[in-house]
């Protein structure tokens, strides 16, 4: 495509688009952020004076109408992201969103289906994919160290006096499930693809508003998962995939990790690997090599593992009696 450097607008100031506008800054030649939307003028001109981005806007569509960008970050919350998605994919510019991309699968197929007819990058921004520590992670279990797995266990909870609003607004897509739980499942699913069979539980709110949710997973090949997610317990925080030969584990913060163990009949071993930043610069580094190749698809972020997942997150809402305002939203029409 003869991209050079990639000129990056990012959606949103709020955290998660400061934390990943930073590690832009730590791919100098490979990457810039150039423009900058948020809902004010104001919001959006102070974040580019703490950044250095040289174009502000107070809508979004101004930012993808500029031409001042090649690819797109989405870090507004879950609910926004399906309409400012398939604006840029219908503009040919790239997006690279956060996750959930979507509330449902079929809004996220769409959007699939946008990137293909007008042959332009999508892809869900799930940084663990990208993590040098969970690929090496997963280079061990594609070798055979521990095994085919048989069983995987994952957990994603967390508990604050004082819990950010959009956590427990049904509105802005609230609950443990889509903010934490889609980790999980997103590791499980990298070890044992999608499930034969779901069962889910769940403790709601008052505004139906997931707290604790438990997922039992069970695969063709005899595998299980048992995963959980919640906002009302400080928990381990951590995952490990086991076969008949030993176990991969990954420690507190096992979407971020730094190390990982694995136990075979040698004994466990601490695995370092080297990672630098917040770890956001990985599949931001990815994303540009994919739209130099010309790609509409991120080999690390593959669109199937986004679709499925996000059918998973259906079929768990559905048991558990979770559904958000924007669910039956479909722009496709």
């Amino acid at each position: 495509m003869g991209i050079d450097r990639v000129r990056w607008g990012i959606v949103a100031t709020g955290n998660i688009s400061t934390q990943f506008t930073h590690d832009l800054g730590l791919l100098p030649d490979d990457a810039v952020a150039t423009a900058v939307a948020s809902r004010t003028q104001d919001s959006a001109d102070r974040f580019a004076a703490a950044h250095g981005i040289p174009n502000a806007y107070d809508d979004y569509r101004k930012l993808i109408d500029s031409g001042q960008v090649d690819v797109i970050y989405i870090g507004t919350p879950h609910p926004r992201h399906y309409a400012i998605a398939r604006t840029a994919l219908r503009a040919g510019v790239a997006v690279l969103c956060e996750k959930p991309v979507t509330l449902t699968a079929k809004q996220a197929r769409d959007l699939i289906a946008v990137a293909t007819e007008h042959r332009t990058l999508f892809a869900e921004a799930m940084w663990m994919r990208t993590n040098p520590v969970i690929q090496a992670l997963f280079q061990d279990l594609e070798r055979g160290v521990i095994g085919e797995p048989q069983q995987v266990v994952a957990d994603f909870a967390f508990h604050k006096a004082e819990l950010p609003h959009r956590l427990l607004d049904p509105a802005l897509g609230g609950g443990s499930l889509m903010d934490g739980g889609i980790y999980p499942m997103t590791f499980a699913y990298m070890a044992l693809g999608r499930p034969a069979e779901l069962k889910a539980v769940g403790s709601l709110n008052d505004d139906g508003v997931d707290l604790n949710v438990a997922m039992a997973w069970r695969h063709d090949s005899g595998a299980v998962a048992a995963l959980t997610c919640g906002l009302r317990s400080q928990n381990p925080w951590v995952a490990s995939i086991s076969g008949p030969e030993g176990s991969l584990q990954l420690p507190h913060r096992f979407h971020h990790p730094d190390h990982y163990l694995r136990t075979t009949a040698s004994g466990t071993e601490r695995i370092d690997v080297s990672t630098h930043g917040r770890g956001y610069h990985y599949e931001a580094s990815a994303v540009s090599q994919a739209l130099r190749s010309g790609l509409i698809e991120v080999p690390a972020l593959p669109h199937l593992a986004t679709v499925e997942i996000l059918g998973l997150l259906d079929e768990t809402r559905r048991q558990i009696g979770v559904r958000y305002p924007g669910d039956d939203d479909d722009l496709s029409g």
